[in-house]
C-alpha cells in the first residue's frame, strides 16, 4: 500500500485502509507505541487492559508457579491491622 503524509491540524497524519488495520489487528481507539530506528517507522499495537498486557508478557510461560506468602519480619510500625 502506497500513502501519504497528510496536515491534520498542528500535526500530521497517515490513512491507512481498512485492509491493512484488519491485517494489523489494530480498530481506530487502539493505542499504539511507535519506533523510529534507520529512518523506519514501526507501530505495536498496546494491549487494553493489565490483563491483556500480562498475557502479552507472560502468555507463554511453560515453567510451573505456585503463589506462596513471604515472611518479612516483625511488624515495626503501623503496618499491623487491627
Amino acid at each position: 500500500m502506497v500513502t501519504a503524509i497528510a496536515k491534520w491540524g498542528n500535526g500530521h497524519a497517515i490513512r491507512l485502509s481498512k485492509a491493512i488495520m484488519a491485517q494489523a489487528g489494530i480498530s481506530p481507539d487502539d493505542k499504539l507505541s511507535i519506533n523510529v530506528e534507520h529512518e523506519c517507522i514501526t507501530l505495536q499495537k498496546i494491549p487494553a487492559s493489565k490483563a491483556d498486557q500480562f498475557m502479552v508478557l507472560f502468555g507463554d510461560y511453560q515453567g510451573e508457579w505456585k503463589c506462596n506468602e513471604i515472611d518479612t519480619g516483625y511488624a515495626v510500625g503501623k503496618e499491623v491491622l487491627e
